[in-house]
């Protein structure tokens, strides 16, 4: 494994760490977020930033202004996970132990959430951005400008 290169092995050893190798195709065993609530902590997330970019497309559609797309700041993206993290049930994240086979108990049936846009959402979407243009990668969420800022596209 890449993971136990010769300088990893001996600070394990200095620090009295044993590393155990874990067999291929059983790390899942090991991750019990992306077996249970990674995904609906993405739709929530994802519906948030809906939201805000259907905000953005009306208020620029009343002020008669190019829409200018800026990703959402680091105070509300933390405000967001807080809120989401906060809804999710707690049985979901307990499930996730338990389909990883790391504490005893049965699983509880819980509400999955869906984190696919109906039809008619996207052809609202659609009809009201009308953005011929694409989001350049350099925009995605988190990178920043030099000033600490988030990068405005215009639209």
């Amino acid at each position: 494994s890449a993971h136990f290169t010769e300088e990893v092995v001996a600070y394990a050893d200095s620090i009295n760490v044993l590393l155990e190798r874990v067999p291929p195709r059983f790390t899942w065993c090991c991750q019990p977020a992306d077996v249970a609530w990674i995904r609906p902590l993405k739709a929530a997330l994802r519906a948030n930033w809906l939201v805000e970019i259907r905000r953005k497309v009306r208020n620029s559609k009343a002020l008669k202004e190019n829409l200018k797309l800026r990703g959402p700041s680091r105070p509300t993206m933390v405000s967001w996970i807080t809120g989401v993290w906060k809804d999710l049930p707690g049985a979901v994240i307990l499930n996730g132990f338990r389909k990883c086979q790391l504490i005893q108990g049965a699983i509880e049936e819980c509400v999955e959430v869906d984190d696919a846009l109906e039809d008619s959402e996207l052809t609202d979407l659609a009809e009201n951005m009308a953005i011929e243009d694409t989001i350049h990668p350099a925009g995605e969420i988190g990178l920043m400008n030099a000033d600490n800022t988030a990068p405005i596209y215009s639209l």
